[in-house]
């Protein structure tokens, strides 16, 4: 019974994937579903198209610009320092990070920077306007001081999804820990799930880390900013302004890897894992008036269809701007992590947003069956 289910579960996500393909979707994407039965976890790996239309076959080990999937890594690193006592959600960041002081929306906390009610704008095109190189310190410090103006209203009165917001986030975890973010998600959150070597920041890698990217990691666009095609390296233009690593995007991984963090988070909601607080978690998924995001991550709700019909309501995850989602239901105690290169050629390509549901639909038939 369980190889029946693996085998077909398998069928439907290839089929769909390549349906995906089909359809010019993506060149090519990848995808994991991670169940347990029979007290064992299961990883069901699916894969279909190149890198490129040109390109490499996509394989399961093939490494994806993660986009904002780095956002629940980094949201998972701040609730570890809280349990290790060393970071508190309601502490303002002006008061960790001196250099935006009178700049963050009158002082907004932590957790509202964690759940997108902080009061920042959702983005801005910072990069352009940097005057120092990008990737220097100058060019960092301006960046966050800069976002940190960009204020639409008061903390707490207003649900926006900010990218502003977590910059902001991952140079405080980076002041309270005296520690560069890479290393932070590193040691408190990838290396204890044995996944270290597979999830990481691209800007951070070094070595043969950056030759394997530029050889295996699909295209993302033609950065006009930048000149050329980006392939290894972030696609999103902030990120590379603040070196390549930042609190909203930066991370690369496959997708069994991603998946693992998803079922880690299942099992500390089901008490089988010490790997967080249970309360720490159960907190951040409570939900929040004003919209759907969580503390750290989203959830299925009426405005956001990606989860499609069959996941449960207590479902959570994350969205990707390049393509990429994860999305974990408890109740049915199953994690699907879809990484694509939607945004190759362009990222006016947008037919993902009718992907999705129907992917998620298709594999969660397969698994109830």
């Amino acid at each position: 019974m369980g190889g029946d289910t693996k085998s077909r579960i398998q069928r439907e996500a290839t089929r769909l994937l390549r349906a995906g393909v089909a359809g010019q979707v993506f060149p090519g994407g990848s995808a994991t579903v991670a169940y347990r039965q029979g007290g064992e976890h299961v990883f069901v790996n699916a894969v279909a198209g190149r890198q490129s239309p040109q390109g490499d076959e996509v394989r399961p080990s093939t490494p994806y610009d993660l986009a904002s999937l780095t956002k629940p890594f980094v949201a998972t690193a701040a609730f570890r320092l809280c349990a290790h006592a060393m970071l508190a959600l309601d502490t303002k960041a002006e008061t960790i990070l001196t250099g935006i002081r009178g700049g963050v929306a009158s002082g907004a906390t932590v957790e509202q920077l964690l759940s997108h009610r902080s009061g920042l704008a959702a983005w801005g095109g910072l990069y352009l306007d940097v005057p120092h190189d990008p990737g220097s310190g100058a060019a960092r410090r301006w960046i966050l001081a800069e976002a940190s103006r960009r204020v639409e209203s008061p903390p707490g009165t207003k649900m926006v999804y900010s990218d502003l917001g977590y910059m902001i986030l991952g140079a405080c975890l980076e002041r309270i820990t005296s520690r560069g973010l890479a290393r932070i998600v590193a040691e408190e959150v990838t290396e204890p799930l044995g996944i270290s070597d597979t999830v990481f920041y691209a800007g951070a890698a070094a070595g043969e880390r950056r030759s394997m990217l530029a050889r295996k990691s699909p295209p993302t666009e033609r950065c006009q900013w930048r000149g050329r095609l980006i392939k290894g390296e972030v696609h999103d233009e902030n990120c590379v302004a603040l070196g390549g690593v930042a609190g909203h995007a930066g991370l690369f991984g496959n997708a069994q890897s991603v998946a693992k963090l998803g079922r880690e988070m299942l099992e500390v909601l089901a008490r089988r894992s010490n790997y967080l607080p249970p309360d720490i978690l159960e907190e951040a998924l409570e939900p929040i008036p004003g919209g759907s995001k969580r503390i750290g991550w989203d959830s299925k709700s009426e405005e956001n269809s990606a989860t499609g019909r069959y996941m449960s309501d207590k479902t959570f995850g994350h969205l990707g701007f390049t393509g990429t989602s994860i999305w974990c239901d408890p109740v049915s105690d199953v994690v699907i992590v879809l990484l694509t290169n939607r945004v190759h050629p362009s990222r006016a390509n947008e037919k993902i947003r009718g992907f999705r549901p129907a992917f998620h639909d298709g594999v969660m038939a397969a698994l109830k069956k």
